[in-house]
């Protein structure tokens, strides 16, 4: 920021001065309490949770619409994202998931003639809004910590008053508990959005619940079909067990025992990340998946939202006929989980469908 020092550029360790005039960027010119207010306070973990709070709305819409998909390939029952029944436990977040089950879910025939067959679905199935909906209840009470964080004084000594009448006082605002504990609890929310979606596709490869063709491909004797990727998925999930652990219960002792209570509120942040990486890379496995079943399925029609999302995967990934390197089809899936403008359009159609009713 000030152009003094080194940075990594572009693949290349140069001056950092160098690397702004490059971006055509001024060095920005601290006033006073500047400085210290960046260094001496909250900034770094809560510019990282916010970050990780815009990509996790995201996250948690188009895991709603996989989750949907995956829901409809395996034939559940409708019944368990009725309104009046979701009603009777009034959680925000798991009312609006069931509200967005509803609508990507309307219209389809695939699901229309498979309700009865069976009496409930297994947990990681019809339990999609009582899930989801936690870890949106998580997300906003960390948008609530973070936003008043935000607007929050967190440098130490703190001026008050007046340049006529003015004090300089020690306190206590850099501790990052507020911003810890949102991170490590919204960290915690993502992983479980991982581990039910990672449940999931592994019903959708196992033909003794799936009721498809083992690992999803005509000839599974033949090709491995969509084996492999189910351990990509435990695999990450494995990881996120271990980063959902939190950062806040930890604790070191710094500055001569002055500072003998932390809150690792910026490590917090920095698993955040890593884990919503992982996440994303499971929702993607499990979109690729849900859009092969599809392929066996597309006889009937889909939801207005699913068939969708269906539709707009088919625009990068092409049906799995035989076996192929899937590192660029869960790389592709995964852009997509990224572009807010593919999300909205999967929502689009469903306002349109609603519209006409």
């Amino acid at each position: 920021m000030l152009g003094i020092g080194q940075v990594s550029y572009r693949g290349q360790i140069v001056p950092a001065e160098q690397a702004l005039d490059e971006e055509g960027l001024a060095p920005v010119i601290l006033g006073a309490k500047d400085g210290l207010c960046l260094v001496n306070g909250t900034p770094c973990m809560t510019g990282l949770s916010c970050l990780a709070i815009a990509d996790a709305e995201r996250l948690s819409q188009w895991a709603d619409v996989i989750g949907a998909m995956s829901f409809e390939a395996l034939g559940g029952q409708l019944d368990a994202f009725d309104e009046s029944i979701l009603a009777l436990k009034p959680h925000p977040g798991m009312q609006q998931v069931g509200k967005n089950l509803r609508s990507v879910l309307a219209g389809s025939e695939v699901l229309a003639s498979r309700q009865g067959i069976r009496t409930q679905d297994a947990l990681s199935i019809r339990s999609i809004p009582q899930v989801h909906g936690a870890t949106r209840d998580q997300l906003a009470h960390a948008i609530r910590q973070i936003e008043t964080e935000l607007n929050s004084v967190t440098d130490n000594p703190m001026l008050l008053g007046t340049p006529d009448d003015w004090r300089v006082v020690s306190q206590a605002n850099p501790h990052g508990q507020s911003v810890a504990m949102a991170a490590d609890l919204l960290c915690m929310a993502l992983a479980e959005l991982g581990s039910i979606a990672e449940r999931r596709l592994d019903r959708l490869i196992n033909p003794m619940v799936s009721g498809l063709p083992a690992f999803l491909v005509s000839q599974p004797g033949v090709n491995s079909g969509m084996m492999i990727v189910q351990y990509v998925a435990a695999s990450l999930c494995a990881e996120n067990r271990q980063m959902a652990q939190p950062a806040v219960v930890d604790n070191y002792v710094t500055s001569g025992l002055q500072e003998d209570h932390l809150s690792l509120g910026t490590s917090a942040a920095l698993k955040l990340h890593k884990v919503l990486g992982n996440v994303t890379q499971i929702l993607a496995i499990e979109y690729l998946l849900a859009a092969q079943a599809f392929e066996f399925l597309k006889a009937q029609g889909f939801g207005v939202g699913t068939g969708a999302a269906w539709r707009l995967l088919r625009e990068r990934v092409p049906a799995y006929d035989e076996d192929r390197w899937l590192a660029p089809d869960i790389a592709s899936s995964a852009a997509l989980l990224k572009d807010a403008t593919s999300l909205e359009r999967v929502f689009q159609h469903c306002r349109d469908h609603a519209a006409t009713l």
